[in-house]
């Protein structure tokens, strides 16, 4: 560089000055030629790569005929060729389509070529090879006959119709004797540790051609033809590289090459930072011994080096961010004076990226990045995914989520505007189709979607009202802004045979939705928001697009194929685009990797990682050849890049170089642990750095500040408001617990508190941190406004309140409902069971059929039938919509038709029958609903649906049961009822006996409430059992669940089997004795006592009414045993309840007894005063 500046200095205009650097670095040093004050701008000095250099020298020489390729078009002809020979494939046949391998074998094609590798020398090398192995394992013989025969074929099409990277070295090697361009010129080649067998012959020619051409290296002395650097030499790459090109000039016949020396006691660039001097002299010496130790002459020469360790990775990107803010504000170091460097990105880039982002730390990341993230490539897969694959709920919103399906709208201003009414829009449609399981030709057949959610499966469908027909209209609108642009496409790609068609209507689908329209938004607005690394990617990734779509039309342009396929390599193309994007703005930190990142005038670096088994970084084996297989080809002397070993003694060099990238300070640091706790080591580059400084003191870097640091340490974690202000909220946070915590605490928060643009931040801290999870009642103008002054609520809503107040606010005060989704669940099994069995009744009683003379086979016959009625009301018609679901739906019949069998069993042995079915009561319905006054001037009405009213005559009179279906087993629990977790069969029972004057014309008694399970039980059968065994058996699994009045004769009309025997039921839960009496087991009650449960439910309702209406809203879920409120709850999100948490109590409610539960209602009896205001 300096040789090149003495030249303009001396000569502005003249032959050209062309400095060769490595691809990576030529940005850098550009930047650094034409900032340099006795430079400002040149025409006669250029920074080139090689392959720059090619294209430069092959415009000036007119080209080629062969049409260039890059790295996406080499891996999309890999694949044509591995998918046109797989039948020839022995070894990779199965495996060619796997994720990463094209990458892999184009890795392992670019280094063969890159080592003038032919397929003819090829095969001779895999002939040695298979002399190697001999008759021993088949299968590496067939793995690299495969490696062969595609090397061939891809070679062959290679230098037959393209130019690639590598081929572009070999046609520049042959044009450099031609070439004005460096026939007067003055070369230097700059930056690279090793050169392949094409760049050599490169530099054979730039030797041969150019008027003057120096190579620098990094070595510790001069090397010489013939001479064999010793393998542990730390400078064995550089010295290997300098015998090669001594080699060279030898071969050219033109005497020894010039050797100029440059190694100055102390190197110019460590003039103001002698430790750092002395740690690169010294490093040579790194194996087992130190050379001298250094003692730095004061504090400001301790500066230089520093050694740091932090508890994890986050700890040590966010101390990097600290120290970096503090030299930037106390010393006024520049952000391009600084770098970072890993040895592994995956690990830290994440890290890195949140913690500048957090310091407000313009920083740009050294790496080429993916596009596979980006909304136009992910729009691509997806709609590719769409139209392939029968219109899949996943892969259409994939193309919905990348907004490119949204109106195009070229307005900015009003874009804004519009954007989110859209993106709702869609949510709403992704919502609707969620709900009702909408995919494949329901999208595609023109058929307006009219699914709406019925209250009852029983209910015929009605006309849709105006809101529901405005919903209809839009979900409509938004259906056909994702439907025609895809469906258009599918039709297109349909037609199309040959790749180029098939190109042509992908590209006309980007048209049709304004790709790159919205492509030239983005970058906008990226870049008016500063964020110009987005913003550049938007403006590249068009280009990178279409060089993609050109080489798909190049290599296979007229060949027919499948749509899949087409897939395939589109996918394969898009998984290889890497976007090089150039650092956005001048002054900003580098971050990159120690192999890859080439610098100039680095003046500080932080090397982090520096961990055991990171650096020296261990080989790993993620190439298509395994070492073993990879040494056994050296052997052979087939010319290709060095094995494991070799790269694991060069990393000794490469952690040198990067040692000596800064002139002013080298910080280096490690985390103790990673992101699981798991403990790590430190690297043995680590003790190195300590023998060589035994004064180096090693700085710990916490995750937060800590009471047990000093002042000072915990000072310079304040080098960010918003991170000072998270760290003061954890201090205040141990200070409430009791902890001291020091005055530069209480100093920040007065300055928080005191400062305009920070108090509402402060505030809102505090707040945070005085917050227990717990909800106040609320206000009664909002209970009001919510729940009104007229209540109207269902048994099953005050159960879930009693079960937590604040699921129930969430439920009936703010709406709040779970996204349905097209799937099968309990509740809708539940709906059909319930409805099927009602119809199933109601068609008896329409036609006048005795149940108790069915017989099995008409039973079923008419469950079939109706469970066919109702199956295309279900959810959406989910039973109808896949083969799965119509199988389940024929076991549904057979559970609905058991259960009606049984059911008539039971009406058979009963002087029961069915009085009325889904009975409504409330408003509009066949009964009244109960109604209360509460205390505090509200009132409550009792609204619901009775599944199944039975009655009887009795010698006491009207007898009347309440029956209820349930697809699971449930009993009723004397200790829920008294909780108020289980009022609704109670309270059936007590609508229809307060009724029955009006609806059946007489009083009536309680005789009972029972739960019938709807299932389809599996038997176990034991030898010997008869077919009157089996019906028995299959009685009880029938058998009823509930509470019934402690009447032995009315328990006798319910089974006519106990009519003249002891006994225990196989239909209801109760046994009588030979005297007449009820077994303990039984489930009965006494007339008294159920005239206690009928104003104990009466007054726990009104409780619970008065508390909603009250604005009760504590987030107080059950627990009882292993049972809480919060198993099966939706609002967990919501809540946030954590028993852990202050404050997050659940209730506690014991299980209690059957007696002691009779005890306590007795005791809570309170008499008539409030039931007469209730009717």
């Amino acid at each position: 560089m300096d040789e090149i500046i003495e030249n303009l200095k001396d000569r502005p205009e003249g032959p050209p000055l062309i400095l060769i650097v490595p691809e990576q670095a030529t940005f850098q040093t550009e930047l650094a030629l034409v900032d340099h004050p006795d430079v400002g701008g040149t025409i006669r000095a250029q920074v080139l790569s090689f392959r720059r250099l090619a294209w430069r020298v092959m415009q000036e020489r007119g080209g080629t005929a062969r049409q260039p390729i890059d790295e996406v078009g080499k891996k999309l002809l890999l694949h044509k060729l591995l998918h046109k020979r797989k039948g020839d494939l022995r070894f990779y046949r199965s495996v060619y389509e796997q994720t990463g391998f094209v990458d892999r074998l184009n890795d392992l094609f670019a280094e063969w070529r890159r080592y003038c590798v032919t397929g003819e020398s090829l095969r001779e090398h895999v002939d040695r090879y298979d002399d190697f192995l001999g008759s021993k394992k088949q299968l590496l013989r067939d793995k690299m006959r495969d490696l062969q025969l595609i090397y061939g074929a891809f070679e062959h099409e290679i230098s037959l119709r393209y130019l690639d990277g590598e081929g572009t070295l070999s046609k520049l090697a042959e044009e450099l004797g031609q070439s004005s361009l460096i026939r007067d010129a003055q070369i230097w080649i700059d930056g690279f540790h090793g050169f392949t067998p094409q760049e050599l012959m490169v530099v054979k020619e730039l030797f041969e051609h150019g008027d003057r051409t120096t190579v620098s290296l990094c070595v510790n002395r001069p090397y010489y033809a013939g001479e064999t650097p010793d393998e542990l030499d730390l400078f064995h790459p550089t010295a290997r590289t300098m015998v090669q090109l001594q080699e060279l000039v030898d071969a050219l016949g033109a005497g020894p090459a010039e050797t100029v020396t440059v190694k100055p006691v102390l190197p110019p660039r460590f003039a103001a930072s002698p430790m750092l001097a002395h740690l690169e002299s010294s490093f040579e010496q790194r194996i087992g011994r130190y050379g001298s130790p250094y003692l730095p002459a004061g504090p400001g020469e301790r500066e230089q080096l520093s050694l740091y360790a932090a508890v994890n990775r986050r700890a040590e990107a966010e101390g990097v961010a600290r120290e970096m803010t503090r030299l930037a504000r106390e010393q006024g170091v520049r952000w391009r004076d600084m770098a970072v460097m890993v040895r592994n990105m995956a690990d830290y880039e994440d890290l890195l990226e949140t913690a500048f982002t957090d310091y407000g730390i313009p920083h740009f990341f050294d790496q080429k990045r993916t596009v596979l993230h980006h909304p136009l490539a992910e729009f691509i897969r997806s709609a590719l995914e769409t139209v392939l694959h029968n219109w899949g709920y996943d892969a259409v919103f994939r193309c919905v989520k990348t907004d490119l399906l949204l109106p195009w709208n070229g307005d900015a201003d009003d874009r804004a505007k519009t954007l989110t009414e859209q993106r709702s829009a869609m949510d709403r449609l992704e919502n609707y189709v969620l709900s009702y399981g909408i995919q494949g030709n329901r999208w595609t057949d023109g058929r307006p979607w009219t699914h709406r959610s019925r209250a009852s499966l029983e209910d015929e469908e009605k006309a849709a009202n105006e809101a529901e027909e405005l919903y209809l209209q839009e979900i409509q609108q938004t259906r056909e802004w994702v439907a025609e642009p895809l469906l258009r496409f599918q039709k297109n790609l349909k037609r199309a045979k040959t790749v180029q068609s098939r190109t042509q209507a992908l590209y006309e689908l980007l048209e049709d939705v304004h790709a790159p329209e919205r492509l030239e938004q983005w970058y906008a607005e990226a870049a008016e928001g500063g964020r110009p690394e987005k913003a550049r990617e938007h403006s590249q990734i068009w280009g990178s697009l279409m060089d993609l779509l050109d080489q798909l039309v190049e290599l296979m342009g007229e060949e027919e194929i499948s749509a899949e396929l087409y897939g395939e390599l589109l996918e394969t193309g898009l998984e290889s685009i890497k976007l090089g994007l150039v650092p956005p703005a001048l002054d900003q930190v580098l971050v990159g990797s120690m192999d890859r990142t080439r610098s100039m005038k680095i003046r500080y670096a932080f090397i982090l990682g520096v961990s055991d088994g990171v650096i020296p970084a261990s080989p790993t084996e993620d190439g298509v050849l395994a070492e073993a297989e990879r040494e056994l080809l050296l052997q052979t002397g087939l010319p290709m890049a060095d094995g494991n070993r070799r790269r694991l003694l060069d990393e000794s060099f490469l952690i040198y170089s990067s040692l000596a990238v800064p002139s002013v300070r080298l910080s280096l640091s490690y985390p103790l642990a990673d992101e699981e706790g798991k403990s790590l080591l430190p690297s043995e580059l680590i003790r190195q750095v300590k023998g060589l400084f035994p004064e180096l003191r090693e700085i710990q870097w916490m995750g937060e500040p800590s009471p047990l640091m000093s002042a000072e340490e915990q000072l310079s974690y304040m080098q960010n408001p918003s991170r000072a202000m998270s760290y003061l909220g954890v201090q205040l946070k141990q200070w409430m617990r009791g902890a001291a915590i020091g005055d530069l605490w209480w100093g920040t928060y007065n300055y928080f508190a005191g400062e305009p643009e920070w108090r509402g931040s402060m505030n809102r801290l505090v707040q945070g941190l005085l917050y227990a999870n717990r909800e106040d009642k609320l206000p009664r103008e909002t209970s009001r406004l919510l729940y009104g002054r007229h209540l109207r609520a269902s048994v099953s809503r005050m159960e879930r309140y009693v079960a937590c107040p604040f699921a129930h606010f969430l439920t009936h005060g703010l709406k709040l409902k779970e996204r349905r989704v097209f799937h099968l669940e309990a509740p809708d099994i539940g709906q059909l069971f319930h409805g099927a069995l009602n119809l199933f009744v109601r068609g008896l009683q329409e036609d006048k059929v005795d149940w108790a003379s069915l017989s099995t086979e008409e039973t079923y016959r008419r469950t079939s039938d109706v469970v066919d009625r109702l199956a295309p009301r279900l959810q959406g018609e989910i039973l109808l919509s896949s083969k799965r679901y119509r199988y389940i739906s024929h076991k549904l019949k057979q559970v609905v038709g058991k259960a009606a069998v049984m059911l008539g069993e039971h009406a058979k042995r009963s002087r029961f029958a069915p009085v009325g079915l889904e009975i409504d009561f409330g408003p509009g319905g066949m009964l009244p609903s109960l109604t209360f006054q509460l205390d505090n001037g509200c009132t409550m009405e009792i609204i619901g649906r009775i599944d199944r009213v039975d009655q009887a005559q009795g010698d006491s009179g009207l007898l009347l049961r309440v029956i209820d279906y349930k697809s699971s087993p449930t009993a009723l629990d004397l200790s829920s009822v008294y909780y108020g977790l289980s009022l609704q069969m109670l309270t059936y029972l007590d609508v229809i006996l307060t009724h029955a004057p009006q609806w059946l014309g007489m009083s009536a008694t309680p005789a009972g409430v029972l739960y019938f399970h709807v299932h389809n039980p599996l038997l176990q059968f034991t030898n010997g059992m008869t077919v009157q065994d089996v019906e028995k058996e299959l009685r009880k699994r029938y058998k009823m669940k509930g509470l019934l009045m402690a009447d032995p004769e009315i328990v006798k009309m319910m089974d006519s089997d106990l009519a003249g025997a002891a006994g225990h039921s196989q239909l209801v839960p109760a046994a009588l004795s030979k005297d007449g009496g009820f077994y303990k087991s039984s489930s009965v009650a006494s007339e008294e006592q159920w005239d206690t449960l009928r104003g104990f439910v009466r007054d726990r309702i009104r409780d619970i009414g008065t508390e909603i209406t009250e604005g009760r809203v504590d987030i107080t879920p059950y627990r009882t045993g292993n049972k809480t409120a919060c198993q099966h709850c939706s609002y967990k999100a919501v809540c946030q309840f954590d028993p852990a948490l202050d404050g997050n109590e659940p209730k506690h409610l014991a299980k209690i007894g059957r007696e002691r539960v009779w005890a306590e209602l007795t005791r809570k009896e309170t008499g008539s005063g409030k039931e007469e205001q209730d009717r």
